[in-house]
């Protein structure tokens, strides 16, 4: 609609986010963004109901710019809510940013991985090629917990290009959230971007008495092969198309 000084103004449409918002601008060059004000009804708090989803995946609209912010855990990337089946808690997952430096230090700190080589893997992962981003087209996604202090990353998973059209991903997901399918949740979103971005396969190592992952892996499709310098570990290979 047209000002009273002649100037266009445009109005902030109310949709629903995905999680490829942040990545797909709108026709009028505004970037869909998730609204990084905490909802009042995610947590019981002075007599306020529980928010519903559609409450919570409410857009607002900022320029390019202001996609990543300075000392803020990425203020302006889109997220997408979602509850956990058992205990019904509220978690958001988005992609990687370079302000999530603390909190993803903090969730290796916390996490409990099943070899130590696994957690050296991951936070390089996370900390020389995501974060860092040279261009090459490493890529990851976190899942974040509201809490009174702020977000806390309950899980992380990620993917860097190791050769042509072929990438090694790694996942790690927080103690008490393992059995609330966050892990599914989030390989699922990185799986959907890797598509989108023209990955044709994915692979991952894992050791073999990590039964949870490899049921998760088998159930979205991958195969599991044996690694020969180690007996006690597991690749992981999915080939997407």
């Amino acid at each position: 609609m047209r000002g009273r000084d002649g100037a266009f103004v445009f109005a902030a449409r109310r949709k629903v986010l995905s999680d490829v918002a942040a990545w797909r601008p709108s026709a009028d060059g505004a970037l869909p963004v998730f609204e990084y004000a905490p909802s009042l009804g995610v947590r019981r708090r002075r007599r306020v109901g529980y928010g519903t989803l559609t409450r919570m995946q409410r857009a607002a609209v900022a320029p390019q710019s202001a996609r990543f912010v300075q000392g803020s855990a990425g203020a302006w990337l889109a997220r997408r809510w979602y509850y956990t089946p058992r205990t019904h808690r509220a978690y958001s997952i988005r992609q990687i940013s370079p302000g999530d430096r603390r909190l993803l230090a903090e969730f290796a700190l916390a996490v409990t991985p099943h070899t130590e080589d696994d957690l050296v893997a991951l936070t390089g992962l996370l900390f020389d090629r995501v974060i860092v981003d040279t261009g090459e087209g490493s890529v990851g996604f976190v899942a974040l917990e509201n809490t009174a202090a702020g977000d806390r990353v309950i899980g992380v998973c990620a993917y860097a290009p190791t050769r042509h059209e072929s990438c090694a991903f790694s996942i790690a997901v927080a103690n008490s959230f393992r059995e609330e399918q966050v892990g599914r949740t989030l390989l699922t979103t990185l799986l959907r971007h890797a598509k989108r971005v023209g990955v044709r396969r994915l692979e991952g190592e894992m050791t073999w008495s990590n039964r949870p992952m490899q049921m998760l892996a088998l159930s979205m499709g991958f195969v599991v092969e044996t690694v020969v310098q180690d007996r006690n570990r597991r690749l992981l290979v999915l080939a997407l198309r």
